[in-house]
């Protein structure tokens, strides 16, 4: 068995809370207060086999970021505890090449990864990316 079928049977078996939990320093967030109140999202694409394809983005930053190239004065609540925990996601994301996920995505589908700080639990959907859309009142005013 080749090192590459040997990781996918060994991931294949165990859950996505189990592949995060060397990687993922959740317990470090629980000294936070409202850790409970936040569910972040990582999204990312995954070949059918379970590989890890391209990058990751936090869905509720990068849905921020995006909403501020229309309105610099956008907000969140409890952004600063959101970018700490994106960081801690990507971290364990980079340390992990195959999830227990077989799908086939289309172009505009990435696979969600949801973070449960308080919990320590990872779990998954797929969904469809949509980008942050500028208000209409903007899109009117541009085109009178």
């Amino acid at each position: 068995m080749s090192s590459l079928s040997s990781t996918l049977a060994e991931n294949s078996n165990k859950s996505l809370t189990e592949i995060f939990k060397p990687y993922w320093p959740y317990e470090a967030f629980w000294a936070i207060p409202l850790i409970d109140q936040i569910k972040p999202r990582l999204a990312l694409k995954t070949a059918s086999d379970g590989r890890i394809i391209g990058r990751s983005r936090c869905v509720e930053v990068d849905n921020l970021d995006q909403r501020r190239q229309f309105n610099k004065l956008a907000k969140m609540k409890n952004e600063q505890l959101h970018r700490v925990a994106c960081k801690a996601m990507k971290l364990a994301i980079r340390k992990i090449d195959y999830l227990p996920i077989f799908e086939k995505l289309d172009s505009d589908e990435e696979i969600l990864l949801k973070f449960n700080f308080s919990k320590g639990i990872v779990s998954s959907s797929k969904s469809i990316y949509v980008p942050v859309q500028p208000p209409q009142e903007e899109i009117k005013e541009d085109s009178e």
